[in-house]
């Protein structure tokens, strides 16, 4: 590597400190043919590990997101299958062993019933991306909430309270966690507090209003449904008002329990009807699909309870209340089997038509 850099004999006489400074000089200040090799070698593997880290992160981030996707799946099954339990328990109970009249054992049982169509309508949700989306939100919110009130008042449940309490927890939690995926996406990389879901919460709300009383046409499927929307609404505001009295004037008792298992059962089955009722101003079939549909099995579903519903008042002597809420009951059925008959039968349905 020296052999270059020495002078000639001659010119070592003349210039004797020369070959001196040329050593310090290259000793002291390397050559950039000498740096630049290791430099580069060096830039190169830091920029290789770079990148297959960045590669491992991102392959990381998405096993999360489907991990996190296949709990909230679960986790929404499991709610679906657990209040289901509870519903054929309860009905056996009531109908075989401590015998009360079949309305008032209906009316009972429509709420696990309809907490268990809920969720069974969420399940495929967090797979098809669906969690997002307003309606999905919404019921993600009334699931929580039918959960909270049902942990608080879980003394008044006498059948496999133990399976309920489980059901209840489960539905809170996982509804939580489904709103907030929903809300933030599912890398939850903006979650900044509770302020996105609060402004959420109070958009959604006064949109949700103004869309109930947006009707195409007076006598159509949409008004159906805003009808139904609107008397469930009522009914709720109206338990709920007498809860609240009930807390302000200190007179609130162990009897108010049933009052509040009667509002998270309205609770449901109002979002239900106004999810039924955005499906069909937006002719929303896609997602999700199968029974889950919102027009198909959820409003099946909504159509048993709301009928549960009417049994009951007109058992209790509202005959009027009772005959209106009859009358949703078949308009949902309806429109219910309507709808599956024109997705999984649509050649015959358009035979019938040209007829």
């Amino acid at each position: 590597m020296v052999v270059p850099l020495v002078p000639s004999s001659s010119h070592q006489q003349r210039q004797p400190y020369s070959h001196t400074v040329v050593l310090r000089q290259h000793q002291h200040q390397p050559s950039t043919a000498t740096v630049s090799p290791t430099t580069i070698l060096r830039s190169s593997s830091s920029e290789n590990s770079d990148t297959s880290g960045g590669g491992g992160d991102e392959k990381k981030i998405e096993k999360k997101i489907a991990a996190r996707k296949k709990r909230v799946e679960i986790g929404y099954q499991t709610v679906a299958l657990a209040y289901a339990l509870v519903t054929c328990i309860s009905f056996i109970k009531y109908q075989f062993f401590k015998k009360i009249p079949i309305p008032y054992n209906l009316f009972i049982t429509a709420g696990p019933f309809m907490a268990s169509s809920v969720a069974f309508h969420l399940v495929g949700s967090g797979s098809n991306d669906q969690l997002k989306s307003d309606a999905c939100k919404r019921l993600n919110l009334a699931l929580a909430s039918f959960g909270f009130i049902g942990l608080m008042a879980k003394d008044v449940i006498t059948t496999a309270q133990p399976l309920w309490i489980f059901a209840c927890l489960v539905a809170m939690v996982n509804s939580i966690k489904g709103y907030g995926y929903g809300l933030k996406g599912w890398d939850l990389k903006m979650m900044d507090g509770n302020a996105g879901a609060v402004k959420d919460i109070l958009g959604g709300t006064l949109s949700s209003v103004k869309a109930v009383f947006a009707l195409p046409a007076i006598f159509s499927r949409s008004a159906g449904y805003a009808a139904m929307t609107i008397t469930f609404a009522a009914m709720k505001s109206n338990i709920l008002y007498t809860l609240i009295s009930g807390v302000v004037s200190g007179s609130i008792g162990p009897n108010d329990m049933n009052l509040a298992f009667g509002y998270k059962k309205l609770l449901l089955l109002t979002m239900a009807a106004f999810t039924l009722k955005e499906a069909v101003d937006q002719d929303d079939t896609e997602s999700p699909k199968g029974w889950g549909a919102a027009p198909v099995g959820l409003g099946l579903a909504t159509s048993v309870a709301t009928g549960a519903m009417a049994a009951k008042s007109i058992w209790s002597g509202s005959l009027y209340l009772g005959g209106w809420i009859a009358c949703l009951a078949v308009f949902s059925a309806v429109d219910g089997i309507n709808r599956w008959t024109a997705l999984n039968l649509p050649i015959k349905v358009a035979k019938t038509r040209a007829k």
